[in-house]
């Protein structure tokens, strides 16, 4: 299984019950081209992960919800401009994924602005708990969906999650 990187770290006893949120080391960073693959256009991190969530105790069900911040940057401060980027949450167990989304979230580079903070929270993400597991046993793992060179890429470069 691949690496993973705690973005949320919480002693508050309603949390402890929760699925933890991770993100998947090669995963946290999305390094988007630019055109003719000369360079990084921009890239954007998954900076934080918060999570919340309802235990159902006698249907084993839980619902889950997670906020989740980002960073982007360009190299240059340029005209305003705005991209939509994929990401995935996944729910996972003992090293299998049992269940991915891929959502998508737009942002804009502000004109003459080299960096772009943004957010989404996302709800009802739904974890059937097995018979003789705990919710403590499964995982959200969220990352950006990549294209193969993009994966190669944050595996050469050695990018890790903040």
């Amino acid at each position: 299984m691949a690496a993973c990187v705690v973005l949320c770290a919480c002693s508050e006893s309603k949390l402890d019950k929760c699925p933890s949120v991770l993100a998947l080391v090669d995963t946290a960073t999305l390094p988007v081209f630019q055109t003719g693959g000369s360079g990084i256009a921009y890239w954007v991190q998954i900076t934080h992960a918060k999570r919340d969530c309802d235990v159902h105790k006698f249907d084993k069900h839980v619902e889950a919800s997670v906020d989740l911040t980002f960073r982007a940057v360009r190299g240059q401060a340029g005209p305003a401009a705005t991209y939509t980027i994929p990401y995935y949450v996944a729910v996972s167990t003992e090293g299998r994924i049992l269940t991915k989304r891929v959502y998508s979230i737009q942002f804009t580079f502000e004109a003459g602005q080299a960096t772009a903070e943004f957010s989404q929270s996302l709800d009802s993400i739904a974890v059937t708990v097995g018979q003789d597991k705990q919710p403590t046993e499964y995982g959200i793992l969220v990352g950006f969906q990549l294209t193969k060179a993009q994966l190669d890429y944050n595996r050469r470069a050695g990018r890790y999650a903040p």
